[in-house]
Protein backbone atom coordinates (compact mmCIF):
# COMPACT_ATOMS: atom_id res chain seq x y z
CA UNK A 1 0.00 0.00 0.00
CA UNK A 2 2.76 2.04 1.10
CA UNK A 3 4.14 1.82 -2.73
CA UNK A 4 1.71 3.02 -4.13
CA UNK A 5 1.49 5.73 -2.02
CA UNK A 6 4.69 6.60 -2.69
CA UNK A 7 4.30 6.86 -6.33
CA UNK A 8 1.25 9.08 -6.59
CA UNK A 9 3.58 11.53 -4.46
CA UNK A 10 6.59 11.22 -6.24
CA UNK A 11 4.05 12.20 -9.07
CA UNK A 12 2.61 15.02 -7.47
CA UNK A 13 6.05 15.90 -7.09
CA UNK A 14 7.52 15.34 -10.66
CA UNK A 15 4.45 17.12 -11.63
CA UNK A 16 4.93 20.37 -9.09
CA UNK A 17 8.68 21.03 -10.14
CA UNK A 18 7.97 20.86 -13.85
CA UNK A 19 5.06 23.47 -13.84
CA UNK A 20 8.32 25.67 -11.63
CA UNK A 21 10.87 24.93 -14.17
CA UNK A 22 7.92 25.89 -17.22
CA UNK A 23 7.56 29.07 -15.05
CA UNK A 24 11.51 29.48 -14.43
CA UNK A 25 11.86 29.13 -18.11
CA UNK A 26 9.35 31.49 -19.41
CA UNK A 27 10.11 34.34 -16.52
CA UNK A 28 13.93 34.44 -17.71
CA UNK A 29 12.83 33.87 -21.48
CA UNK A 30 10.01 36.53 -21.32
CA UNK A 31 10.61 38.59 -18.54
CA UNK A 32 6.60 38.03 -17.19
CA UNK A 33 5.83 38.67 -13.54
CA UNK A 34 3.13 36.13 -13.61
CA UNK A 35 5.18 33.39 -14.78
CA UNK A 36 7.48 34.20 -11.00
CA UNK A 37 4.10 32.73 -9.92
CA UNK A 38 4.17 29.67 -10.96
CA UNK A 39 7.86 29.10 -9.91
CA UNK A 40 6.65 29.69 -6.00
CA UNK A 41 2.98 27.70 -6.93
CA UNK A 42 4.97 24.47 -8.30
CA UNK A 43 7.39 24.06 -5.62
CA UNK A 44 4.53 24.72 -3.48
CA UNK A 45 2.59 21.76 -4.86
CA UNK A 46 6.50 19.73 -4.48
CA UNK A 47 6.53 20.76 -1.05
CA UNK A 48 3.02 19.98 0.41
CA UNK A 49 3.47 16.40 -1.63
CA UNK A 50 7.29 15.84 0.16
CA UNK A 51 5.65 16.47 3.68
CA UNK A 52 2.47 14.51 3.28
CA UNK A 53 4.59 11.72 1.87
CA UNK A 54 7.42 11.91 4.93
CA UNK A 55 4.69 12.54 7.21
CA UNK A 56 2.27 9.23 6.58
CA UNK A 57 5.53 7.29 5.97
CA UNK A 58 7.02 7.86 9.16
CA UNK A 59 6.26 6.89 12.69
CA UNK A 60 5.98 10.26 14.43
CA UNK A 61 2.25 9.90 14.27
CA UNK A 62 2.12 6.83 16.69
CA UNK A 63 4.87 8.81 18.87
CA UNK A 64 3.38 10.88 22.55
CA UNK A 65 4.85 13.74 20.77
CA UNK A 66 2.15 14.09 18.10
CA UNK A 67 -0.18 14.67 20.74
CA UNK A 68 2.38 17.52 22.15
CA UNK A 69 2.38 18.76 18.34
CA UNK A 70 -1.52 19.32 18.20
CA UNK A 71 -1.50 21.69 20.93
CA UNK A 72 1.28 23.50 19.61
CA UNK A 73 -0.32 23.88 16.09
CA UNK A 74 -3.39 24.85 17.86
CA UNK A 75 -1.22 27.81 19.37
CA UNK A 76 -0.05 28.29 15.85
CA UNK A 77 -4.12 28.77 14.76
CA UNK A 78 -4.55 31.02 17.64
CA UNK A 79 -1.43 33.00 16.78
CA UNK A 80 -2.74 32.91 13.39
CA UNK A 81 -6.20 34.42 14.39
CA UNK A 82 -4.71 37.28 16.38
CA UNK A 83 -1.93 38.09 13.69
CA UNK A 84 -4.96 38.35 11.01
CA UNK A 85 -7.49 40.50 13.35
CA UNK A 86 -4.50 42.49 13.95
CA UNK A 87 -4.57 42.05 17.88
CA UNK A 88 -1.35 42.57 20.23
CA UNK A 89 1.23 39.25 20.38
CA UNK A 90 0.41 37.56 17.77
CA UNK A 91 3.95 37.41 16.58
CA UNK A 92 5.26 36.40 19.59
CA UNK A 93 2.55 33.36 19.93
CA UNK A 94 3.20 32.75 16.33
CA UNK A 95 6.91 32.60 17.22
CA UNK A 96 6.16 30.38 20.42
CA UNK A 97 4.47 27.81 18.13
CA UNK A 98 6.99 27.63 15.39
CA UNK A 99 9.78 27.27 18.30
CA UNK A 100 7.79 24.66 19.90
CA UNK A 101 7.00 22.62 17.00
CA UNK A 102 11.06 22.30 16.42
CA UNK A 103 11.87 21.35 19.78
CA UNK A 104 8.84 19.03 19.92
CA UNK A 105 10.61 17.90 16.21
CA UNK A 106 14.17 17.64 17.65
CA UNK A 107 13.15 15.72 21.25
CA UNK A 108 11.26 13.43 18.75
CA UNK A 109 14.55 12.56 16.75
CA UNK A 110 16.37 12.30 20.19
CA UNK A 111 14.56 9.23 21.50
CA UNK A 112 14.56 7.65 18.15
CA UNK A 113 17.29 4.59 18.63
CA UNK A 114 18.51 4.54 15.43
CA UNK A 115 18.60 7.54 13.26
CA UNK A 116 18.83 6.97 9.44
CA UNK A 117 20.03 9.71 6.73
CA UNK A 118 16.18 10.48 5.98
CA UNK A 119 15.94 11.17 9.69
CA UNK A 120 18.52 13.70 9.51
CA UNK A 121 17.13 15.17 6.51
CA UNK A 122 13.64 15.74 8.26
CA UNK A 123 14.93 17.26 11.11
CA UNK A 124 16.92 19.73 8.97
CA UNK A 125 13.50 20.02 6.75
CA UNK A 126 11.53 21.14 10.02
CA UNK A 127 14.18 23.48 11.52
CA UNK A 128 14.58 25.29 8.36
CA UNK A 129 11.39 25.36 7.76
CA UNK A 130 10.47 26.79 10.59
CA UNK A 131 12.79 29.53 11.45
CA UNK A 132 11.92 30.44 7.70
CA UNK A 133 8.26 30.70 8.91
CA UNK A 134 9.70 32.85 11.70
CA UNK A 135 11.57 34.86 9.97
CA UNK A 136 8.66 35.61 7.38
CA UNK A 137 6.51 35.89 9.37
CA UNK A 138 8.01 38.91 11.34
CA UNK A 139 9.56 40.18 7.95
CA UNK A 140 13.05 39.39 8.71
CA UNK A 141 13.74 37.90 5.35
CA UNK A 142 11.46 38.00 2.35
CA UNK A 143 9.09 35.32 0.61
CA UNK A 144 12.47 34.36 -1.81
CA UNK A 145 13.44 32.21 0.56
CA UNK A 146 11.59 29.09 0.43
CA UNK A 147 13.31 28.00 -1.97
CA UNK A 148 15.90 26.72 0.60
CA UNK A 149 12.47 24.39 2.22
CA UNK A 150 11.86 23.20 -1.18
CA UNK A 151 15.14 22.15 -2.08
CA UNK A 152 15.54 20.13 0.95
CA UNK A 153 12.20 18.20 0.58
Amino acid sequence: MKTKNNIFYLLVIGIGLLIALGGFLVSNFTGSFEAENWIYRGLWISELAGFFMLFLNGTFIETRYFRILKAIIAIIIIGALFKIMHWNYGDLILTIGFVGVIITYFFSFLKKPIKKRLDYLKLAWVIVTYIGGILRFLHVISDEYQILTSALV
